[in-house]
């Protein structure tokens, strides 16, 4: 049996959208351009409408392009600081963050129009967004290490986003 997901995910009933779902990820003061370059590609599986880069200091475009691979041509990628960071207003923040009054990804009613905030991978979702966001998302770890990678936590809470999205 000849396996090929191109092929595969043509018949679009494995991921048809609901209408007007839409996603935007923020990535907040990442410091690793690896792990900017591993969201665009995620940005990409999800078909987010566009990756902002909030405050990175280390932007090495060498480093995102190599991990973002073929994505980096079919997401929009911008770059701001905090001060002109814009986001329609029809679109609801939701930080993925450990802090008080954080729900479980699978108790939360995603939004259709989502915001999803990625905090810096020592220091989380900075106070200048977090204030901004409507609600607050974290992912259940039954196991002994209570933390991962800001690249494999977005992708549980976007696939559960897509999960929460598909017709």
């Amino acid at each position: 049996m000849e396996t090929h997901s191109k092929h595969f995910f043509e018949d679009a009933h494995h991921s048809q959208l609901r209408k007007g779902c839409e996603v935007i990820i923020v990535t907040d003061n990442f410091s690793t351009p690896e792990n900017i370059g591993s969201i665009i590609r995620l940005a990409a599986n999800v078909n987010a409408t566009k990756v902002l880069v909030v405050g990175s200091a280390d932007c090495r475009q060498s480093k995102i392009k190599k991990t973002a691979g073929a994505a980096i041509g079919h997401v929009e990628v911008e770059y701001c600081n905090y001060d002109n960071l814009k986001l329609s207003e029809e679109f609801q923040l939701v930080a993925l963050e450990t802090v008080n009054g954080a729900k479980s990804i699978y108790d939360h009613k995603m939004p259709i129009k989502m915001a999803l905030v990625l905090g810096n991978e020592k220091f989380g979702v900075s106070n200048e967004l977090l204030t901004q966001c409507k609600s607050s998302v974290y992912i259940p770890m039954p196991g002994k290490i209570k933390s991962m990678n800001v690249s494999q936590a977005a992708t549980a809470c976007l696939f559960e986003w897509l999960r929460q999205s598909i017709l």
